[in-house]
This record gives structure tokens, C-alpha cells and sequence, in this order.
């Protein structure tokens, strides 16, 4: 996956309109070696065409696909205006970033990109910026990894120890993450991961989540008790075989190889997460909102509730992996035994207990508080394939709230006809539910092409494209769409022509 390189990145700058903004960020890709001065024309025809606006004082300009052949090779280039720039009626630009891009090399920026985008105070720090270094570190693959908290107090190694390379090019994410707790917890000793400045409890799937480590990195496993010496030799031969990444890794989604199409109508740029056409009406995704009580009377009775509506979420997932295990087969199932093993950690369990016992507060609020603590510092990841997880621990979070609420507020009676979903996000349990006959599409403002919901998309046969951008939220319901997930575009007028495409 491609970094961007700091000297790519142009500070303090100014443009007369977005014309010269765009001839400036082409001009540092030309001069960095990654285009022919011919490809800038296509960054501007580009533009006619779609609307590279994201969001957040953030557009990214990239050429038409015809024009691939004057990519000398991937590359990413940032012009920073401190001033703002008007790029369309109404929306100002801080950070143009230029793409040149020969596959899907760039798709790490996009996602951090879209990562910045729900982070308004960071998008502004990167607008003022003084250091090229800061927006290279934001938008690089494991870029703020140095910026992470070092814990003031950490625990020793353990003197048995085994130090192991995660060989899956994604890391330890969810599933191969869930593969180890899964082994760790057969085992009496207490098991430690070591990442860098990070030490995690081997037999929680968050405190490995947390650890952020990457495809290629090297973990330190160390065990003390009883059985010791086997727990490490059982993690060793697990991990050296790869926590059962290969088989996933051989199944998973392959770059979306199809014939580009140049649509007419005005369009929104996404990234590509599920291959396939759609045509049809937009419909706004939203879920109700769970409302809780803040306090309860009783703790005792309060701590059964809870108990209790975590088991009905274990079953429910139980359920679920079993659907999508008959649908799309093991690996795309795996999922939701990740999800289940969140169910079981203790430091997650324990900090809602608490709250009822100390604090006096009901196990809704309780629960609510705990996994929106910790899926706040999942989100917190650099790798974004990791702080994707975050995702994932708020669709069980809320499945155990619904549990636990005291009623559900404007919750969306969905369509009976076929629509092209839009939200600003779906979690995996949301798109496993959709019936494909009427989810035409799905088109999400936010998210990466490698988070589960992606996944299981692609295993549903559902075109999907993701990180869109706000402005997709302020369609219309019935808005008329063309969804093009091989590209990652939205068709937002789609002309006869278009139609004709689908």
C-alpha cells in the first residue's frame, strides 16, 4: 500500500479558483514522477463530470479512467489553501488531495481520508498545519501510529515468551484476533500479547484490538502458568499458520476489473466495496434511536437484566452466524463469531457491572457507556482496517441495548419496493438482514471497502460503494440513482444514456 511522501505535500498555498487548484496539486504529481503533464487535463475533465468535493474542506481530483495510460505510477499529492477555497456553490476546500492512481493502491488514503471526515477538529488542525509531516503522517497507511498514547505503566514480559510475525496482510483484525482469544481461553495460564508500546490480554478480542498491529508485524506472545509452555507452543503453530487468514484471504474480493464507464450525469466519487450496477430510487437508511433509562433503584435486579440480554444477543448471533454461514459459506460467517466473542469479554462486562453497583445507574445506561467507551478507542486506530472494528463493537453494543431499552424512538419503516440504500453507515448485522431482491444497492458516507459490512456485501451479490462523503446524505428519498460499485461512483442525474448502461 502506497505512502504518501511529505515532499508531495504543498502548504500555505493559494488558488485563484479551482481550476488553478487543480493544475497545482497535478503540477506536484508531475514533479514527484507519478504523471505525464497530460494526465492534469484529465484531473479537470474529471471535474466536469463528478463531484470530487468529500466534505470537511476536502476534495480529491483524479482523472477519467481512459487516461490511465499516463499514470507513471500510483501517487498522491496535497495542496493545502489555509485560506479556503469556494470548490462548488457553498462549499469551501482547505486540502485538495490529487490522486493518480493505476489500481487500487490509493484506497488506504481514501479510507483514512474518509477517517478525517468525521473528524472535524482534525480536518481544521490539517487546513493550519505548519508541518507537511503532520497531513503525511494523518493520511499514510499506519501513519499516527507514533502519535498513539504510551501507556504510563505497563507490565513486564513474562520470562516465557515467543516472539511471532502476524503473517495475514491485514493484521490481527477481528477474525484471526477472535482465532487466537479462541485458543488462549483453552488454556489455565495467563497469555500477553506485546505490540510495540502496547501489552494486551491474549484472552480479550478488544485488548488485541487495540494493540493495532498490522499485516508483517512482529508480537511478542508470553505465557506464565501451569500449562504455560503448551498454550505457547498451540499460539505459535496457530499463528505461523495464520490464524485461518489464508482460506480468507484466497476467497476475498479481488480488484473490481470491469470496463470504466464515462457516466454523463453529475456524479459523487466514492470507493469501490462491492462490484455491480444499480439503477432506482435512493432511500435514507436511519435507525431509531434507543432510549434508556439513566438510573434504576434496584442494582441486584438491574445486573440480572444485564446478564440476561447479553445471552439473548449471543443467541440472536448465534442465529446469525448460522444465516450467513448457509448464504456465503464460513469465512463471511466468521463475522459474527467475532462479534460474539466482544460478548465475552470482562473488562467490557465488568465496567457496565460496576457502573450499576457504584453509581447506582440502570444496565442500559451502564452498557451504553461501556462499549461507546471502548468502541471510542477502537475508532481511535490509525490502521483503518482495525479502527473499522469500532464499527463492529457498536452493531453488538446495540444489539444487546435493544434489549434494554426502555423504547425505541422513529425507528425507519423500510420501503416494499426496491431502493438503493443510503446512511451514513450499515453495520455488518444491518447488511446481512437486507434482502437483495430490494436493496438494489448500498452507498455509505462514510466506511472502507475492507470493513465487514463490505464483506458481506460482496458475499450478498450487492453492488456497494463507501466513504461517498456527507453530501450523499442530503439526497431526497426517490432521488433517482445510478450506483456503479466496479468504480465507486453515484450517478446522481443519470441521463437516458446512462440508464442505458445498467
Amino acid at each position: 500500500m502506497i505512502a504518501l511522501d511529505s515532499q508531495a505535500v504543498r502548504l500555505g498555498a493559494t488558488a485563484a479558483d479551482k481550476t488553478d487548484a487543480i493544475r497545482q496539486v497535478g503540477q506536484v504529481l508531475v514533479e514527484a514522477g507519478h504523471i505525464e503533464p497530460g494526465y492534469v487535463d484529465s484531473l479537470l475533465a474529471r471535474e466536469k463530470v463528478a463531484n470530487t468535493f468529500l466534505g470537511n474542506g476536502i476534495a480529491i481530483p483524479h482523472g477519467v479512467p481512459k487516461d490511465r495510460g499516463l499514470i507513471k505510477k500510483t501517487g498522491v499529492a496535497v495542496l493545502q489553501i489555509p485560506a479556503a477555497l469556494e470548490w462548488n456553490p457553498g462549499d469551501r476546500v482547505h486540502l485538495v488531495v490529487g490522486i493518480a492512481a493505476k489500481s487500487d493502491e490509493h484506497l488506504q488514503i481514501l479510507s483514512n481520508l474518509t477517517d478525517v471526515l468525521g473528524d472535524a477538529d482534525e480536518a481544521a488542525r490539517l487546513a493550519m498545519t505548519t508541518d507537511p509531516k503532520d497531513i503525511e503522517r494523518r493520511l499514510s497507511s499506519g501513519a499516527a501510529a507514533a502519535q498513539r498514547p504510551v501507556p504510563q505503566t505497563q507490565p513486564e514480559d513474562f520470562a516465557n515468551f515467543v516472539d511471532l510475525a502476524i503473517a495475514g496482510p491485514h493484521g490481527l483484525h477481528a477474525r484471526p484476533a477472535t482465532t487466537l482469544v479462541g485458543i488462549a481461553k483453552g488454556f489455565a495460564a495467563t497469555i500477553r500479547v506485546r505490540h510495540g508500546n502496547r501489552v494486551g490480554d491474549a484472552k480479550s478480542l478488544i485488548a488485541l484490538l487495540n494493540l493495532g498491529v498490522e499485516g508483517g508485524a512482529t508480537v511478542r506472545v508470553m505465557a506464565v502458568g501451569p500449562d504455560a509452555d503448551a498454550a505457547l507452543a498451540a499460539l505459535q503453530e496457530a499463528i505461523t499458520a495464520g490464524l485461518g487468514e489464508e482460506e480468507e484471504a484466497a476467497a476475498g474480493a479481488a480488484p473490481f476489473e470491469q470496463p470504466p464507464i464515462a457516466w454523463e450525469g453529475r456524479a459523487l466519487i466514492g470507493v469501490a466495496a462491492s462490484p455491480g450496477l444499480a439503477l432506482g430510487p435512493v432511500w435514507r437508511y436511519q435507525r431509531g434511536k434507543i432510549v434508556v433509562a439513566a438510573t434504576a433503584r434496584g442494582p441486584a435486579a438491574e445486573l440480572i437484566r444485564l446478564d440476561r440480554a447479553i445471552e439473548a444477543a449471543k443467541r440472536e448471533l448465534a442465529e446469525l452466524y448460522q444465516e450467513v454461514k448457509t448464504q456465503a459459506g464460513v469465512g463471511k460467517a466468521a463475522i459474527f463469531l467475532a462479534h460474539a466473542e466482544f460478548l465475552e469479554d470482562l473488562g467490557l462486562i465488568e465496567t457496565a457491572r460496576t457502573l450499576i453497583r457504584d453509581d447506582a445507574r440502570s444496565a442500559g445506561y451502564a452498557w451504553e457507556q461501556s462499549y461507546g467507551q471502548q468502541a471510542k478507542t477502537l475508532a481511535g486506530q490509525t490502521d483503518a482496517l482495525l479502527a473499522a472494528r469500532a464499527l463492529d463493537l457498536r452493531d453488538v453494543g446495540r444489539r444487546v441495548l435493544r434489549t434494554l431499552a426502555e423504547r425505541i424512538e422513529d425507528a425507519p419503516q423500510p420501503p416494499d419496493t426496491p431502493v438503493i440504500l443510503v446512511a451514513d453507515e450499515l453495520s455488518p448485522s444491518d447488511t446481512a438482514r437486507l434482502d437483495p431482491a430490494l436493496a438494489l444497492g448500498i452507498c455509505t458516507a462514510g466506511g472502507g471497502p475492507t470493513s465487514h459490512t463490505a464483506i458481506i456485501a460482496r458475499s450478498l451479490g450487492i453492488p456497494a460503494l463507501v466513504g461517498a462523503g456527507d453530501s450523499v446524505l442530503d439526497l431526497a428519498d426517490g432521488t433517482l440513482c445510478v450506483l456503479d460499485g466496479n468504480s465507486g461512483t453515484l450517478v446522481l442525474a443519470p441521463t437516458d444514456g446512462d440508464q442505458v448502461c445498467v
